[in-house]
């Protein structure tokens, strides 16, 4: 009897570990879309899918300090081209994704104000972004701050979020009464009727291009491959866009 459930064991542990696994690295604004493509992924293909997730500079770390991650989706392009040359498989990258910003309030503020008279002296409330230090879509956010003029004036009434998915956390909580948030954010908060939007025109950030990139520890991992290649088919672009993002043909 030990026997045979010694042997029930062990089958059931190689079928285990005969599926390959692929480890993949997701920024913090993507990992809702990932998921979904996951599922759409998985129903044809046997395969254990791990993620990490966080701001693209605490994913970027645990690259560089060898962490087994096979795939990268970041929130930029520029960290992706910071990576050393032995971390990353040559001219395997590509823009997955391009985000949009939008002003997020909790009261009526924006249903007032026009978009560059949001923060001018009316502003007597704090605003949240994400740290420019760490996410992509926070160093956006302050180029919309300066371009409007505002970052130096009302530096004190900022305040920086850890990434982008966590602004939206400091408005409903109230400890700020306006957020930058991406367009993404946007759309899962308005099924639930909370909140005033209004769209930042995109010429007053730089596009934010995700890149993603086949990891060095991929080499010879081909289902790592296989899904790779599977975010760049017409079944992924769809589901992404439906999150509100752009992408490239």
């Amino acid at each position: 009897m030990i026997k045979y459930f010694f042997f029930i064991f062990l089958f059931c542990i190689s079928n285990v570990y005969a599926y390959e696994r692929v480890h993949i690295a997701v920024s913090s604004n993507f990992i809702e879309p990932l998921d979904l493509i996951k599922k759409q992924f998985l129903k044809k293909n046997k395969i254990i899918i791990t993620t990490s997730k966080g701001s693209t500079a605490k994913l970027f770390a645990q690259i560089i300090n060898n962490a087994p991650i096979d795939i990268f989706l970041s929130a930029d392009q520029l960290t992706i081209k910071k990576l050393p040359e032995n971390k990353k498989i040559q001219g395997s990258e590509f823009t997955y994704a391009i985000g949009k910003l939008v002003i997020f309030s909790k009261p009526k503020i924006l249903k007032q104000l026009k978009l560059e008279k949001f923060l001018s002296q009316k502003l007597s409330n704090k605003i949240v972004i994400g740290n420019p230090k760490f996410s992509p879509y926070g160093l956006a956010s302050k180029q919309v701050l300066e371009s409007l003029g505002i970052w130096s004036l009302f530096k004190n009434k900022i305040i920086l979020a850890s990434n982008i998915n966590q602004v939206s956390s400091f408005i409903y909580s109230g400890n700020a009464d306006l957020g930058i948030i991406s367009n993404s954010d946007k759309l899962k908060l308005e099924k639930y009727e909370f909140g005033y939007f209004k769209e930042i025109p995109q010429n007053l950030y730089s596009p934010i291009k995700q890149d993603v990139i086949l990891l060095e520890n991929a080499k010879n991992n081909n289902k790592a491959k296989l899904f790779f290649n599977f975010l760049k088919s017409k079944d992924t672009k769809k589901i992404i866009k439906s999150f509100g993002y752009r992408v490239t043909d």
